[in-house]
């Protein structure tokens, strides 16, 4: 199977979570939907030490009106609308063309989009990957091939060595045969997968858009740990725990030695952690190597009683399964 995707060209993910557990948007709601559309989801994960629940993102297509809405139609208010510009490696003559062009009219298509906003070829690779051409219809694989004959028409796909270059970015009628094999054999072109599209929306935005995270982290073997919704029923026990490290802080004690705060999710929900100064020292540098990361720790309870914190002793790699 064929796909417009190169090996290289796909990298990794992530996903904020909304704090409260009430339907009806509140004033601390509304905050963080909009801190998560400048681009600031991993902050969200410790702005509340209530009971928190995933909000999904969605990417944010090339139509519609105006660029800085985080929500839209029926999506609005259950998901949070990811702007097309915040996509890595868009220059700013792109995204300010992008915007100018948005407030004189809905872009239609995709050949409305390119003449309007004229971005370079790998611009263009790299908005079709986010996904945010979804709603003109056609699959990725199909804008893919749509973009490069729309750049080759435009003449900015230019070969440095005409002697060598690829014949699939010739779209000449009749004189490329790997165009017109494509054409005959539609089933070779595959679209990406599920994973590698948040493998690229990764890549592309720092986090996950169009699914939960933890699916890129699948081989880890999360029945064998506490879930993070049952660490209440153990307050004042050691347990060992596991989640995708979603925010971390560091901080200094009295004693002015470092020492770090995390938040760890995992499917069923969000915890606070410390690692105190003697835990940091030992087991810092597994903080930073693992994204997902492997706790033992003390379920220490809120002074209110209203909750708990999680006090690490040791950390490292998760268990695969």
């Amino acid at each position: 199977m064929l796909s417009f995707f190169s090996s290289d060209a796909i990298r990794c993910v992530d996903l904020a979570g909304s704090a409260g557990a009430s339907p009806k948007p509140r004033p601390t709601t509304i905050k963080l939907r909009c801190e998560s559309f400048l681009g600031s989801t991993r902050a969200l994960a410790c702005r509340h030490r209530r009971p928190r629940r995933w909000l999904p993102l969605r990417p944010e297509e090339a139509v519609g009106e105006g660029a800085n809405r985080s929500t839209r139609g029926a999506c609005a208010p259950q998901s949070i609308r990811v702007p097309l510009t915040r996509t890595k490696g868009l220059t700013d003559r792109t995204i300010k063309r992008l915007l100018a062009e948005r407030e004189c009219g809905a872009f239609v298509s995709l050949a409305d989009f390119h003449r309007r906003v004229k971005p370079l070829p790998e611009e263009m690779e790299a908005m079709i990957r986010a996904g945010g051409f979804g709603e003109f219809g056609q699959t990725r694989t199909r804008q893919f091939w749509e973009g490069q004959r729309l750049a080759n028409a435009d003449g900015k796909w230019k070969m440095e060595d005409r002697g060598s270059r690829n014949l699939e970015f010739d779209f000449e009628a009749g004189a490329n045969p790997v165009s017109d094999f494509f054409a005959r054999n539609q089933g070779l072109l595959r679209e990406p997968t599920r994973r590698e599209r948040l493998e690229a929306e990764t890549e592309l935005f720092g986090y996950a858009v169009s699914a939960h995270p933890l699916e890129l982290f699948e081989d880890v073997a999360w029945d064998t740990y506490c879930p993070v919704a049952r660490l209440g029923e153990h307050v004042g026990e050691t347990v060992v725990t596991c989640g995708l490290v979603v925010e971390q802080r560091t901080h200094h004690q009295i004693t002015g030695e470092p020492m770090k705060f995390l938040t760890l999710a995992d499917w069923t929900g969000m915890v606070e952690t410390e690692l105190f100064a003697q835990t940091y020292k030992s087991y810092g540098l597994a903080t930073v190597r693992y994204p997902v990361l492997e706790v033992t720790a003390t379920v220490e309870p809120f002074e209110n009683g209203r909750g708990f914190s999680l006090r690490v002793l040791r950390a490292g790699k998760p268990r695969i399964g």
